[in-house]
């Protein structure tokens, strides 16, 4: 549910997640807490049922306008393409890959469909940091950055110990700290505050080989403000980007003299394949010499592999998929040709 929501787009109702949580689920019998973008899609549907409104329209009326976020919106129908900053896949060998923004209005949902500006971001970081009473009185912040449910898990330089509403607690460096990262594609996003400190830092980066980067510029930030040796601390905090930097660097990414060529024996794959389980509609067409892989709002060249299937790099993604006698596999999906 969470894959055709973020990335494909889909027509079902919340009917269709609602099914899913009652019949279609794993129990994890060790109670310990794990993110899923689920759960602030789920709330987002109890704020539509409650209100009346759609989640985009009450983060409009009740967060975005009060603190003057002129240029931040749930849709990306509200800005042009261009102003958008796109995401990169690069590799050593290829240089840039792939650039795109890979976000429609149908795949802007509760757990990452926000498009904004680092200054009107920042309004939203200076009035979790102050406090003040524009969104929220001083007992709903306190609710808003209590945690919520344990955790004990450690993402690069930060010990997790809880989760609020939305915000990962943590510890750096000894200091308690709030933190929101996400990332699509080569996006990469931090936000994160120390509340006893009264400063926070946002950082972001586009190229999909450093994503580690903006945790190393906040961690940086925070230990020159800090008074702390903030190089030697650099310096250490390095080696973890300069390794994941290097793996994603030396990816191998096919290039476009290994796309499936377009002729008459290849013709056969063509046409609309369509799943009895909601999930979007895949299309495969031919352009000049080859042919693209069209599901949901994504869509790649097709290449062939090794395993006598194909598959595509749509961006955020790369799928394989097998075709034979007009049904077409992809992980666990069933799809079958439509009938002209």
């Amino acid at each position: 549910m969470a894959w055709k929501t973020a990335f494909l787009g889909y027509s079902g109702k919340n009917e269709e997640l609602i099914n899913d949580l009652n019949t279609d689920f794993l129990f994890d019998p060790s109670g310990e807490f794990r993110y899923s973008n689920v759960g602030p899609i789920i709330a987002g549907m109890v704020v539509e049922n409650v209100t009346g409104k759609r989640w985009k329209d009450e983060m409009k009326d009740y967060i975005f306008t009060p603190l003057k976020m002129e240029n931040t919106s749930a849709n990306v129908s509200d800005y042009e393409l261009k102003d958008i900053r796109p995401s990169l896949t690069v590799s050593k060998n290829r240089g840039i890959i792939e650039k795109g923004f890979y976000k429609e209005d149908i795949t802007m949902h509760a757990a990452g469909g926000i498009i904004s500006t680092v200054n009107d971001l920042s309004k939203w970081l200076s009035a979790n940091i102050r406090e003040d009473n524009i969104l929220l009185n001083k007992y709903s912040w306190s609710e808003l950055h209590a945690s919520t449910t344990p955790q004990d898990r450690n993402y690069f330089t930060y010990q997790r110990t809880g989760y609020s509403l939305g915000w990962d607690i943590a510890e750096y460096q000894k200091e308690r700290i709030l933190t929101r990262f996400g990332n699509l594609a080569g996006i990469s996003f931090h936000i994160s505050f120390m509340p006893e400190k009264k400063i926070g830092v946002i950082a972001f980066s586009n190229d999909n080989r450093a994503y580690l980067l903006p945790h190393l510029m906040a961690d940086y930030a925070y230990n020159l403000i800090n008074a702390l040796p903030a190089d030697s601390i650099f310096k250490s905090e390095k080696t973890k980007l300069a390794k994941s930097f290097e793996i994603e660097n030396e990816i191998s990414y096919p290039n476009d003299s290994q796309f499936l060529r377009v002729s008459n024996s290849n013709d056969n794959i063509l046409g609309t394949y369509q799943n009895t389980e909601n999930w979007p509609t895949i299309s495969i067409d031919k352009k000049d010499n080859y042919y693209i892989f069209n599901w949901g709002i994504l869509n790649g060249k097709i290449y062939k592999n090794e395993e006598s299937g194909y598959f595509s790099n749509l961006g955020v993604l790369i799928r394989d998929f097998k075709i034979k006698n007009d049904t077409l596999l992809t992980g666990s999906l069933i799809y079958k040709k439509a009938k002209k």
